[in-house]
């Protein structure tokens, strides 16, 4: 079954350290590959940010999170890329690259139709799943169900996340380390 959308985690999945001592954005790379992949899929999207003890213990600054998604989309098929930078998942910033290519930033935290969500906008929560399976709709008139998408993560935390919202989840191991793995 080819997936028609692809749901990402980012850290570790489509980006990478060259340097695993060196955790800072320029040492990011795109991972194996996660290129050829997207192109096998007529959407993609990324779903950032987890409880961990290193995301809990500070807020981090929306804007530069921005900048990054905005730049990654430069380079990949993605469609959107939703995040949430403050402590305790309460913010769900969306970054949308639509058809015409104009980015959209959309603070779902703000929406009161995501209000439940506040406080599970980190994985292994599922409001930004939720905040994305709208945004498909809306703005892409797509979908995201279990028949048609799958979530690629690293962590059980996105694989948590993926079952508890109702699609399948694969390891992005299983992507990075075969050059003939590609999601069919």
């Amino acid at each position: 079954m080819k997936y028609k959308i692809l749901i990402w985690d980012n850290d570790g999945t489509v980006t990478g350290s060259k340097n695993p001592n060196d955790g800072s954005v320029n040492a990011k790379i795109i991972l194996p590959n996660v290129e050829k992949t997207m192109g096998s899929a007529d959407f993609n999207f990324i779903i950032s940010g987890f409880k961990s003890p290193e995301s809990e213990s500070q807020n981090f600054d929306p804007e530069k999170i921005t900048a990054i998604f905005i730049d990654l989309m430069s380079k990949l098929p993605i469609n959107a890329a939703a995040f949430s930078p403050s402590i305790g998942g309460v913010a769900c910033y969306v970054v949308i690259k639509r058809f015409d290519n104009s980015i959209y930033i959309k603070k779902a935290h703000e929406d009161p139709r995501y209000r439940e969500f506040i406080g599970q906008f980190k994985k292994p929560g599922i409001g930004m799943f939720i905040v994305i399976k709208d945004i498909a709709q809306k703005e892409f008139g797509q979908t995201v169900d279990k028949n048609n998408s799958v979530m690629i993560g690293d962590t059980w935390h996105d694989e948590i996340a993926a079952k508890d919202f109702g699609i399948s989840f694969v390891d992005a191991k299983m992507l990075h380390d075969s050059e003939l793995y590609i999601l069919s």
